[in-house]
């Protein structure tokens, strides 16, 4: 967890070098039906089956994986209840990176984040971005029926909430979102290594397990929504056929690999599809990948991966004009948004793809 503060400052850079400009009527197109008011809380647990932290007492809390579940969801008519501020989620990555990653600590995460987005757009300020209003409602009471399961895989060293504009869409249509943290082995840094991409896997299939047991989760429909590495990781799960999934999506996912930009990268990505799991498996749901459109900026490009190769069911490939991989992610519109920047209407478009296959294929 150690590198987070990395991972943010290179999202930033990419975020800044890769936003379109055009003015953005509403914020998505998928919000049109708003059915639900969304709730959030954090559920926790461990997995008993795995170590984390090595030479340590069975009575150490990191002696045994802990994983952690961020869950929106649809809550009953809220009055009193306020909304989270978008710094309570850069709180909580703070708190994450201090307990997985312990006795390390940190101790300025929010205000370094929310300092370093602002300046490099500079459009908005570090306070405004911190306190901007999120549309969810912290431990809100939920409604009182039995909605479909979508699990949300994580971006490369990244928390759910990277994603919670789409979340709260979901949420809107009667979907509860369980999102799977990208937390590696100890002290929690995610590679690119195959045992710390199945740490995240595990994570998955853990907390489908532990989901499972709950009454208010309509676990006969379970979509899978991955972004980025997550995607990879998303696909890993799903291929496995234990838990009965219905629909995948794949933001911009790492299953796709391209080949030439970095020789480490190449190696570790060849190691996970030459696993003897990988070469005997195949994606039997239906596959929708939604895929940034760029100008090439990198001419080495030497190959691609196919993984369409491996989908042995409806698959479909969406490229989205004029969008770059931070566009599958919320954080740009916050935080443009947070200084009333001009957006783009990327993001909407994406979310309104994502919603229309979760609908076909989790409620018909």
């Amino acid at each position: 967890m150690q590198k987070i503060l990395h991972f943010f400052l290179c999202v930033l850079t990419a975020i800044i070098a890769g936003c379109s400009s055009n003015e953005n009527k509403s914020q998505t197109s998928a919000d049109s039906s708003m059915a639900y008011k969304v709730g959030y809380r954090v559920i926790s647990f461990v997995d008993s089956s795995r170590a984390y932290k090595p030479k340590v007492e069975p009575c150490d809390p990191l002696y045994f994986r802990p994983i952690e579940i961020d869950l929106w969801y649809p809550v009953q008519s809220v009055v009193s209840d306020s909304t989270l501020r978008f710094v309570h989620f850069l709180e909580l990555l703070q708190d994450r990176a201090n307990f997985y990653s312990a006795p390390q600590q940190f101790d300025s995460l929010p205000i370094t984040i929310a300092k370093s987005f602002c300046t490099g757009f500079g459009c908005s300020r570090a306070d405004l971005l911190l306190q901007n209003p999120t549309s969810t409602f912290y431990q809100a009471k939920a409604v009182s029926k039995r909605f479909p399961l979508i699990l949300y895989l994580a971006s490369f060293g990244s928390m759910g909430y990277e994603n919670y504009l789409l979340f709260e869409s979901l949420v809107r249509q009667g979907y509860i979102v369980a999102c799977v943290n990208s937390i590696g082995r100890y002290p929690g840094d995610m590679t690119m290594k195959n045992a710390d991409l199945m740490e995240q896997v595990r994570d998955a299939d853990q907390i489908l397990n532990h989901l499972k047991q709950e009454n208010r989760f309509d676990t006969t429909k379970i979509g899978i929504l991955g972004y980025s590495w997550g995607g990879l990781a998303g696909v890993l799960l799903a291929m496995q056929e234990r838990h009965d999934i219905d629909a995948m999506v794949s933001l911009d996912g790492s299953e796709v690999h391209h080949y030439g930009y970095s020789n480490s990268e190449d190696q570790d990505f060849d190691k996970t599809i030459n696993t003897s799991f990988f070469k005997k498996a195949f994606l039997s749901v239906p596959y929708l990948r939604l895929e940034s459109n760029p100008q090439p900026k990198i001419p080495k490009k030497d190959s691609i991966f196919n993984f369409l190769s491996k989908v042995n069911a409806t698959k479909k490939v969406v490229k989205i004009d004029s969008a770059g991989h931070q566009d599958f992610s919320s954080l740009p519109t916050v935080v443009r948004s947070s200084g009333k920047c001009s957006l783009s209407d990327v993001y909407g478009i994406i979310s309104a793809h994502t919603i229309s296959h979760f609908n076909k294929y989790l409620k018909k």
